[in-house]
């Protein structure tokens, strides 16, 4: 069972050291520690090696991962919100029910638990996270993304949107695209300061990526 799962959750940190993530190479991979974990197969192997620490915040974590795959974003849903009342301090299941919420197009609702996030986390310590790897396929999160970046361009004084598309263009290594939308949602006085946490980001990430090209 555990073979099933490809769930990895990229962080973004923002220290002078390393800003990883997809577009940024191996290291894009965090290590699994008791913050966070890479991969939801290395959860579940040590769930198997430890049954009895396996808690209910788990079952619900690993069934929400497996709606999500199938293209249950309602159930999805309701089991990360699940987990999350039962391990309300767990920093990466915020960001994997805003992803969920994000699926579902409840774009208002996404934006609201991603505000949360972001100001939960720390960026020095913990990063930010992206759970791409929710999706077995890439070419259903652009599509979903693109849904977005439709909606947010009719409605560019929605700083909700904005919010959201920034976050999601920067998941996927669109760093330069995200900042004109996270511009927007910096502008948007419930928005400003998650959007100037992702535009430093942003700022990161390009720093590093052109140095990387000039290596």
């Amino acid at each position: 069972m555990a073979d099933t799962y490809n769930y990895y959750t990229y962080n973004y940190y923002y220290d002078d050291a390393v800003v990883s993530g997809p577009p940024l190479g191996p290291d894009g991979i965090p290590p699994v520690d008791h913050t966070t974990f890479a991969d939801v197969r290395e959860r579940l192997a040590r769930q198997a090696l430890e049954p009895d620490a396996t808690t209910l915040a788990d079952t619900y974590f690993d069934e929400a991962v497996k709606a999500f795959e199938a293209g249950n974003y309602a159930m999805a849903v309701a089991k990360f919100a699940g987990a999350m009342e039962l391990a309300p301090d767990d920093v990466i299941l915020p960001f994997a029910y805003c992803q969920a919420l994000f699926a579902s197009e409840k774009y208002t609702e996404a934006a609201e638990v991603l505000r949360a996030a972001l100001a939960r986390v720390s960026p020095e310590k913990e990063g930010v996270f992206y759970p791409r790897g929710l999706y077995t396929e890439d070419a259903v999160l652009f599509e979903q993304i693109d849904r977005l970046a439709e909606k947010a361009e009719l409605y560019s004084f929605d700083g909700d949107l904005q919010l959201l598309l920034g976050y999601h263009l920067l998941g996927i290594g669109e760093t330069d695209a995200a900042v004109e939308p996270l511009r927007l949602a910096n502008q948007d006085l419930e928005n400003a300061s998650s959007a100037a946490v992702l535009l430093s980001l942003a700022e990161k990430m390009r720093i590093q990526n052109t140095e990387e090209v000039d290596k």
